[in-house]
């Protein structure tokens, strides 16, 4: 037997002793008082025993969010619709949301609120999320209580509530300024072989057009022919595709791993650039490109539930077949060890590899991480050393090198 239904039994058996009490009294007394102290006490005790049996499981609750996405930082409104099911009138019911995880917290509104129903059928709370961490947020069953007049009878259950019981947040952007890393032009000679600016000069075919895409691409001449609209197809320059890839094994930089590759992302996808994601998480797929909203609400949702690789157990994925035809790649990790970057470099078909190394501002550099980074430039690979406050200016900073 559990806990809570021993209470309710010993809360019933004080009823029973009150009323009891109240009998034997009226009984061995006489008089208009005493039975009249019976008759006072007789229908709170009843009604208790009635809270007692109370279906409070039959109860239907229902929650909704303005918004199931939220970036670090925005907010959303929470309702929660609480329905009874049985015809009895409740004098109280407390209905209490649980934060449970620690992604996001209550703002403003009351996450918890004692409701006098009465003859009510429903009632709605609600409140006011504030998105703290990115991840995805569970949302805990919701406890709900109900009582007699004098607090003798409390019911307890926690119920699971329809609709939507998680909540993603994505991860901190930050702003990143692109600039032409010297991609092969027909001017010009830059050193780094890859952009993520698309060439915009010369169009090649037309297709349907698709929200988000820039006014300037419209083929107004299709338009005015069929009514439809077309956007221009542009060349890719050779050296234009870049795969951006994050390391995603355990680091302590990890999290600041995760806002550079968002932040990135994010740019890409404003700008059309010619972008491929991946991790090195194998459960999480290939993005071919990032050139649309949708495409890039998934990458940022690989990176809201992404969890640090633990160990050699890990499954890591098919370099070979993930890196096909990657252009330039783009690594973001904490530390990039030989072997590691062995994996990638016999993928890339000789493809040059960019390594972002982010480290903490305020520690130094560990020793096991210098020596892998020296390592990984006498393997070929061009390897840059950022902290959180460099990561505007990066991109510029590969290219003075």
């Amino acid at each position: 037997m559990t806990w809570k239904r021993t209470s309710l039994i010993l809360q019933a058996l004080f009823v029973l002793l009150v009323l009891g009490g109240a009998y034997s009294f009226a009984m061995f007394q006489g008089g208009m008082a005493s039975w009249t102290i019976f008759y006072f006490i007789l229908p709170f005790a009843l009604y208790a025993l009635i809270i007692m049996v109370y279906p409070l499981k039959k109860m239907t609750i229902t929650r909704t969010t303005q918004k199931s996405l939220l970036g670090i930082g925005e907010t959303t409104i929470v309702t929660l619709r609480i329905e009874k099911n049985f015809w009895f009138p409740l004098l109280y019911l407390l209905v209490q949301e649980r934060e449970g995880d620690g992604f996001a917290s209550s703002v403003r509104g009351e996450s918890s609120r004692l409701f006098v129903m009465g003859g009510k059928k429903e009632v709605v709370l609600q409140y006011e999320l504030l998105g703290k961490h990115r991840g995805e947020h569970q949302f805990l069953p919701v406890h709900v209580e109900i009582a007699d007049f004098f607090g003798w009878i409390k019911k307890k259950e926690n119920l699971i509530a329809k609709g939507g019981n998680s909540l993603l947040i994505f991860p901190e952007t930050k702003s990143v300024h692109y600039i032409p890393i010297g991609s092969h032009q027909d001017r010009g000679s830059a050193k780094s072989p890859f952009s993520l600016i698309k060439e915009t000069s010369v169009a090649t075919s037309v297709r349907e057009y698709q929200p988000g895409d820039r006014i300037a691409w419209i083929h107004w001449k299709s338009f005015a022919r069929t009514q439809n609209l077309m956007t221009k197809e542009f060349e890719n320059r050779q050296g234009e595709h870049v795969t951006l890839l994050l390391d995603a094994r355990a680091s302590k930089t990890l999290e600041e791993q995760i806002r550079f590759a968002a932040s990135i992302l994010k740019e890409a996808s404003e700008r059309k650039a010619d972008l491929t994601f991946l991790t090195t998480d194998a459960s999480n797929s290939v993005i071919s490109t990032i050139a649309t909203d949708g495409q890039l609400r998934k990458a940022l949702t690989q990176l809201a539930r992404l969890r640090p690789l633990e160990g050699p157990q890990s499954k890591k994925p098919n370099y070979t077949v993930a890196l096909q035809g990657a252009g330039a790649i783009v690594l973001i990790s904490g530390n990039p060890d030989a072997v590691f970057l062995r994996s990638i470099l016999s993928a890339s078909r000789a493809q040059p590899v960019y390594c972002f190394v982010v480290r903490t501002s305020n520690e130094p550099l560990p020793d096991f991480v210098a020596q892998n980074v020296k390592a990984a430039k006498a393997l070929g690979v061009t390897v840059h050393m950022l902290t959180a406050e460099q990561f505007e200016r990066s991109f510029q900073e590969v290219a003075k090198a």
